[in-house]
């Protein structure tokens, strides 16, 4: 059984349990909008909205915070983030698994621009293999890692390259932001002409690309489809992705689908009437439930394919 690196520490793939695979604790997204609503990082107000998560039967959460949006222009949290993150998977009782690597072009350190694609990937491959900087903190996935429009730009192919030649060397799994275009498709090719395994890819955000032969193909290739803004994206389009995934489970596609909520904003608390971290393992649920799939389905997505994704076995 192959392990799983966490925040603290290796664990059996067996232990993941019921996993939310695209989550974020601390996250600060103000280059995009300067608000208070962009910026997660209160430790007890998140401790009490992964407490509710743990109660309603979570045992794994991924968090995708990468470089950039960790409160590069100010102090985000009063101690590094990685060591912030085991703190909270502590005391929590969580098991966490943090992504190395870097958001999307709006959100680069400007260092990267001077920098070889070898040298970045050497970079990731010592976060996974030593500790991000300055810890001794190990990633356990790469990611997520961004094209925000509908190409990729040259510096994110960059990204994408030395992110494949990182996960070559270390057979991380990577997992992708692909937001309202059809990019995760161009995503994949760029890391399979790099060699990677498209078993090991996940492409973000599934549901902002609301249409069936996207899904289709990235799983027919081999990848996982995720649908990660479940109960934080706008009502009108929650009901849309229902029906993508009616499909893609009815088509015999359920092996390649994940789950999770993509908490990144205060309004998704619970406290701020939110769906919180426990959407996916309550609400979804039942409404799986309502559309005639069984609790073997659900368990199916939420805990097996989350082991297969991260471990890379069947």
């Amino acid at each position: 059984m192959a392990k799983i690196m966490t925040v603290t520490g290796p664990i059996e793939a067996s232990e993941l349990g019921n996993t939310l695979m695209h989550e974020h604790i601390y996250v600060d997204l103000t280059r995009d909008v300067m608000n208070r609503n962009q910026l997660l990082n209160d430790p007890e107000l998140a401790y009490q909205e992964l407490k509710l998560y743990k109660d309603a039967g979570g045992h794994s959460l991924v968090d995708v915070t990468t470089g950039g949006l960790k409160g590069n222009d100010h102090d985000l949290l009063p101690v590094p983030h990685p060591i912030a993150i085991r703190q909270i998977a502590e005391k929590t009782g969580l098991n966490i698994i943090l992504g190395a690597g870097w958001y999307r072009e709006t959100y680069y350190d400007h260092r990267l621009y001077r920098m070889k694609t070898d040298e970045i990937a050497e970079e990731l491959v010592r976060d996974i293999t030593e500790g991000f900087k300055g810890t001794d903190v190990k990633a356990g996935i790469i990611g997520e890692i961004g094209a925000h429009f509908t190409w990729i730009s040259p510096w994110e192919e960059r990204i994408f390259r030395a992110v494949a030649r990182a996960q070559k060397k270390t057979g991380l799994t990577v997992t992708t932001h692909a937001l309202d275009w059809p990019v995760g498709l161009d995503q994949m090719d760029l890391l399979q002409e790099e060699g990677v395994d498209p078993r090991r890819i996940i492409v973000g955000h599934c549901q902002s690309w609301p249409y069936y032969d996207y899904h289709a193909e990235i799983a027919r290739r081999g990848g996982f489809v995720q649908f990660d803004r479940l109960g934080t994206s706008p009502p009108y389009e929650h009901g849309v992705t229902m029906q993508c995934i009616k499909q893609l489970i009815d088509d015999g596609l359920t092996k390649h689908l994940l789950f999770s909520q993509d908490v990144c904003h205060r309004t998704d608390y619970t406290r701020y009437n939110g769906c919180g971290y426990a959407f996916v393992l309550t609400k979804l649920r039942e409404e799986l439930q309502l559309l005639g799939f069984s609790d073997e389905v659900f368990h199916q997505i939420t805990v097996e394919n989350p082991r297969r994704a991260l471990s890379g076995e069947d």
